[in-house]
Formats: structure tokens, sequence, C-alpha cells
């Protein structure tokens, strides 16, 4: 009886184990950056949101950023360095959407000829 439950937890864990594994790797990091710079990867997650492809913004030791989404953004914080990362699967549309936002930010400040 007791080899049976040894046998349940240790099965218990490995997939505990696997499923974690399997879905950090899910993500990948498209962007990094300073703490102080968090509010322009915040723009290009909410742009990359608005066109559809799943992003998340994180602090460089995984943890989530709550405090940049709210538009609060702790002292303690500010030198963290933030990640931006895509699903695994809209990885090349959020490179190619990246590069339209680069773009659409440098035409919008420069002036008519």
């Amino acid at each position: 009886m007791m080899n049976a439950i040894l046998i349940i937890v240790g099965v218990t864990i490995i997939l505990i184990v696997a499923v974690l594994l399997i879905r950090k790797s899910r993500w990948k990091t498209v962007l990094t950056a300073p703490g102080h710079q968090a509010e322009e990867l915040q723009n290009k997650h909410a742009y990359l949101h608005g066109r559809g492809i799943r992003s998340r913004i994180l602090e460089q030791d995984g943890q989530p950023v709550s405090g940049i989404a709210a538009g609060t953004m702790h002292s303690s914080g500010y030198n963290v360095a933030m990640k931006l990362q895509v699903h695994k699967d809209d990885v090349q549309r959020a490179k190619e959407a990246l590069e339209d936002y680069t773009h659409e930010l440098h035409t919008s400040h420069s002036p008519l000829l």
C-alpha cells in the first residue's frame, strides 16, 4: 500500500514539473528593457494585443508585472529589467507588427515635406 502511494506521489510530481516546463516554453522573449523604459514596453504590448497577438510582460525573474499594467510603477521596481514575451505561435507576426509599430512611431513624428 505504501509503495502505491509513493508511486502516485512520484508520478504526480513528474506531471506537475512537465506541465510547468511545457507551459513556460510556450512563450518567447522578443524584447527586454530596463524598468525605466517600462512604459515603452507596455505600449508595444498594447499594440500587439490590439493586433490580436498573444503577449505578456514579465519582470526579468519571470514574475508577472501588475503595477505597470495598472499604470503604477513602484520605485522599488524601477531598476528591474522587464521582458515582453509573445506566444511561440505568434513570434513572426509579432516581429512584423513591432516593425510596423516602429515605422508608425517614426513617421508620425516626422514633419510633412
